[in-house]
């Protein structure tokens, strides 16, 4: 049986047990199915006892205070078109080609490939995801435009917001995703680049909104330290 990292059971649980959205994918074919199904009830297992165990987020989650470790630099834990600080207790692992497919048949966005995983051992739902592309003519809001778009029926709500992230032009959308597990919207955000090196899509979710809210500093803080090559025009 397929071996799950810790990031893809958090994809299993965030697809499979809150949305639903991998239970009809014929694709994986049973075996896959029944990996998903064992991978999202562990999480959810592992869930229900971190939030009875731990319902706040630690001092260093809120925070965000950086490490000084940098990911995305030749050398790094990921190797990305970009790079960007990590947060204090927070680490970041490249996905192999297999998790990144596994991932993409999960979670149905198929336009970029999961690169790059960042957690803490302090949470087990916290997850910020990294995704990227080959560089292409087409601006930070058309890649992020389509990533979207690949959420299907699940997503109720997006707002878009142009922006300069360490001086370069990117596009972010703050957006909501149904959960009928959970009865409620949750939020999530995603933070689009396209540059010469490549496109990236820096995607923040969570357990729910409440958790999603308790990690947005480790988000803002790797938009605040992000650098690299100057970007496509936007």
């Amino acid at each position: 049986m397929r071996k799950f990292t810790e990031g893809l059971v958090f994809a299993a649980l965030m697809a499979g047990v809150l949305t639903g959205c991998a239970s009809g994918n014929d694709k994986a074919g049973k075996a896959g199915k029944a990996d998903t199904a064992e991978a999202a009830g562990k999480a959810a297992g592992k869930s229900e006892s971190s939030k009875s165990a731990a319902p706040a987020a630690t001092a260093s989650t809120e925070s965000g205070r950086g490490s000084g470790t940098r990911v995305g630099e030749a050398g790094s834990a990921c190797e990305l078109p970009v790079s960007f600080e990590t947060a204090e207790g927070w680490t970041a692992k490249a996905m192999s080609a297999v998790d990144s497919e596994f991932l993409g048949e999960l979670t149905h966005h198929k336009s970029l490939k999961g690169a790059c995983e960042l957690d803490t051992k302090e949470r087990v739902i916290s997850r910020m995801l990294v995704w990227t592309g080959p560089a292409t003519d087409s601006s930070a809001r058309h890649v992020l435009d389509v990533f979207m778009t690949e959420e299907g029926e699940y997503l109720v709500e997006s707002k878009y917001q142009d922006l300069k992230v360490g001086g370069l032009p990117a596009v972010e959308v703050v957006y909501k995703l149904n959960s009928p597990k959970l009865k409620e919207n949750r939020e999530q955000r995603a933070l689009a680049l396209s540059t010469p090196k490549g496109v990236v899509v820096v995607q923040l979710r969570g357990f729910d909104t409440a958790e999603h809210r308790q990690i947005l500093p480790v988000y803002e803080l790797a938009k605040k330290t992000v650098s690299g090559p100057s970007v496509a025009a936007n």
